[in-house]
């Protein structure tokens, strides 16, 4: 049990490492064409306590400009569900 608990919490730590490597690589291309989009990038991929205090509290983010992968990217990687997207078929 106790190794299961070990494996888990390194997939966990490993699993942060990339999520902040993606983080860091959409925030350097997409910041480069959309200034806007880094803090979009930023509260999406790494959102702050505050953030996520203000979520609980109801708080809705509206997110603009993101590209469909960004979107399903974001999606796939959160908690609490799973996302299939939608063919809409658009390129």
């Amino acid at each position: 049990m106790n190794t299961q608990l070990n494996t888990n919490n390194s997939f966990k730590s490993q699993l942060t490492v990339v999520k902040k490597l993606i983080f860091s690589v959409l925030l350097a291309v997409s910041s480069s064409v959309y200034a806007a989009d880094s803090y979009q990038l930023k509260v999406l991929f790494a959102p702050s306590e505050s953030n996520l205090e203000a979520e609980a509290n109801s708080r809705v983010m509206i997110y603009d400009d993101l590209k469909s992968e960004t979107v399903d990217l974001a999606m796939n990687e959160q908690q609490g569900g799973d996302y299939v997207p939608e063919d809409d078929g658009c390129d």
